[in-house]
């Protein structure tokens, strides 16, 4: 087995302040790629696949590839003592009932990739063309269409146009559920006029329909995460005298040379996260760019540390002002979601395994034997996607003209996901329980929240306001999504499934389902949008970075994952992160 070959800061870097003695060669690269997440694993990889160029990858979090990080109902656990995510709360929110919700990310080589649903949803070809009208050139669907191919392999499906088979990123799907209620919800959606298709990820695929989702599970059942595929041990090894990388470490701010009134990104200040080594301070700097992908939490948070930011907030915390670039930190974007909760035989859902040991033992063996059961199979195997003006007083879907389907105009895009998950989805622990969770998203929130500054210390975690319900507008798609779980659940109801009432709503008036909503909701962790990406810095609508990803009045400095979506997709973030980093690989590359 090859072991990874990762550095400390003292192997990359060089001590602050720095001895002149020192060659500048040994801590200099031509790229910093700060965060080993979900972008930043691969856009070290596809940026050292050059011979003649360095990288140095810094990631907070540890390798930590264990067997059980690969195990994907392990590894999925977000609350276990040895998951991977970090954990910390949100602001209270005012606009819903002043609840705070938990925060969540994933710290380790390959980030929240690491620990989420495995779930590789694209989002439909009207997410890109409305990201295309928003003036960013470039990003059409048909501009980013190829970085999606380019990194994937599907094993379930055939090879086209837009479906990859060469790419080094697995996914497969899981067409039959391992719950029993799920079958009773398809036939239930089908009496509502919503149909399956074969492909979620279809550029066809209508704006309202059910389909069978893309995990990103390899042929052996493990978790594919980013880092396994684009970063594996062997290829980190056979690439380590360009490619450096740097875990349990902390990127403290970049370094930003001014001369009159150019600004310019130069490398990296850079500490163990082991606290009694923090005192120990080094640096890092970069012939070519620093690329900051640290999400939608973890970028605007280092940008503002390093003076990029809202003018008076970064004053409050006594932080000189670099660049006063007022939409770092804002514009934060996540799917509301709520679920309805219930009760059904606990041999039917996840639960099984927290009372019979003895169900433990048989699901381990199998999986170890097989690759496949319980410990394989994904908490969803399918999803519905709907645009709310399409369903009814009775949630039936309504179309009067097929071309309210075409899902590659903006207009049409679904804003509700509507999922069928055999286990708890609320934010309570309820234990020895068999449930059953009809979870509702709305998918396209008007809503607006903030990542900002909750000291000028790095190392405490950044202040998160997820700002539900800032516009009430977001309670339209919502009533409509739960209007449709309790018909969903009537009807499976009187088909036969033991389907029994837990955390439900009284009944269906607005009153009602608004606060219910307020009590029940949950975030969906798809954190977009603080870095978001536009043309110029224009004060309608003011953007962090522009079409090539580059921070706006700083040169040599990029941000690239999920911050810069200029917009939130209607999917889970997973994949469009991915794409977005691929993207930005072939950006670098072509200016040199």
């Amino acid at each position: 087995m090859v072991v990874y070959p990762v550095r400390t800061p003292e192997e990359v870097g060089t001590t602050v302040p720095v001895d002149p003695k020192v060659p500048a060669e040994t801590y200099t690269y031509d790229y910093i790629v700060v965060g080993g997440g979900t972008a930043g694993c691969v856009l070290a990889s596809r940026l050292s696949e050059d011979p003649d160029t360095s990288v140095l990858l810094i990631e907070q979090g540890p390798v930590a590839d264990t067997w059980a990080s690969r195990v994907p109902t392990i590894s999925s656990n977000l609350f276990a003592k040895d998951s991977l995510a970090a954990h910390w709360w949100s602001t209270p929110m005012p606009h819903a009932d002043n609840r705070s919700l938990g925060v969540m990310r994933g710290e380790a080589l390959g980030g929240t990739t690491r620990i989420n649903s495995m779930l590789y949803t694209r989002g439909t070809p009207g997410d890109y063309n409305q990201w295309k009208l928003l003036g960013n050139d470039g990003w059409g669907y048909d501009d980013v269409e190829p970085y999606f191919v380019k990194s994937e392999r599907t094993h379930s499906l055939p090879a086209s146009k837009y479906r990859g088979k060469a790419g080094p990123w697995q996914n497969q799907q899981f067409p039959i559920s391992q719950y029993k209620a799920v079958p009773y919800v398809h036939r239930a959606l089908q009496k509502v006029g919503i149909e399956r298709h074969p492909d979620l990820n279809s550029p066809s695929m209508p704006a309202a329909g059910t389909g069978t989702l893309d995990v990103t599970e390899d042929k052996q059942y493990h978790r594919h995460s980013v880092d396994r595929a684009f970063l594996p041990a062997k290829l980190a090894h056979e690439r380590r005298t360009r490619l450096k990388i740097c875990t349990a470490t902390i990127v403290t701010r970049v370094v930003l040379a001014e001369e009159g009134d150019e600004v310019r990104a130069t490398g990296v200040h850079l500490e163990t996260t082991n606290a009694r080594k923090a005192w120990k301070r080094y640096l890092a700097t970069a012939r070519r760019e620093v690329v900051l992908c640290g999400g939608a939490l973890g970028s605007p948070h280092l940008l503002m540390l390093s003076g990029l930011g809202p003018k008076e907030h970064l004053e409050s915390k006594s932080i000189r002002v670099v660049r006063d670039l007022p939409a770092v930190g804002s514009y934060l974007q996540d799917h509301i979601g709520v679920p309805l909760t219930f009760e059904v035989p606990i041999e039917d859902s996840l639960h099984i395994l927290e009372v019979s040991p003895a169900r433990v033992v048989k699901e381990l063996l199998k999986y170890l034997i097989t690759g496949r059961g319980a410990l394989s199979h994904p908490f969803q195997t399918a999803s519905t996607f709907i645009p709310s003006r399409l369903l009814d007083d009775k949630s039936t879907v309504s179309v009067k003209d097929p071309s309210d389907l075409d899902a590659s105009i903006p207009a049409n895009r679904p804003d509700i996901e509507f999922m069928y998950i055999g286990n708890n989805c609320t934010d309570t622990d309820i234990p020895r329980t068999g449930l059953f969770t009809l979870l509702s998203a709305t998918i396209r929130p008007k809503s607006m929240g903030s990542v900002r500054l909750a000291s000028s210390n790095p190392r405490v975690r950044p202040e998160v306001d997820l700002g539900y319900f800032t516009d009430p507008e977001d309670y339209v798609p919502l009533r409509k999504a739960i209007r449709l779980a309790q018909r969903v659940a009537g009807d499976v109801r009187e088909q036969g499934y033991p389907l029994k009432d837990f955390i439900v709503p009284d009944d269906s008036s607005d009153e009602v389902l608004d606060a219910y909503i307020r009590a029940n909701l949950r975030t969906c962790l798809h954190y977009t949008s603080t870095c978001r990406m536009g043309a110029t810095t224009h004060a309608e609508r003011p953007s962090v970075v522009d079409t090539e990803l580059r921070v706006h009045g700083v040169k040599g400095l990029r941000v690239c994952d999920a911050s810069v979506f200029p917009e939130i997709v209607g999917a889970h973030t997973m994949a469009p992160t991915v794409m977005v980093a691929e993207k930005c690989a072939d950006l670098i590359k072509a200016s040199k």
